[in-house]
């Protein structure tokens, strides 16, 4: 299963946004083209709780 999340690179840096998914590509199959992040995973609600875990590691590194 995939999902497709859209993300406001005036919000996030671009930079953290792909630190964070070679960090995260042991995890999940995990692909950004333009601005949609695309997650792939068994079940749809594994793949929301991954994008959490995804964006709150993201949060981590631009406080960090």
């Amino acid at each position: 299963m995939k999902k497709d999340f859209n993300l406001d690179f005036e919000i996030y840096d671009a930079s953290k946004i792909l630190e964070s998914i070679e960090d995260f590509k042991e995890v999940s199959k995990i692909k950004l083209e333009n601005n949609t992040l695309t997650i792939t995973w068994s079940t749809e609600n594994e793949i929301e709780e991954i994008f959490n875990e995804f964006m709150n590691y993201n949060i981590w590194l631009i406080n960090g």
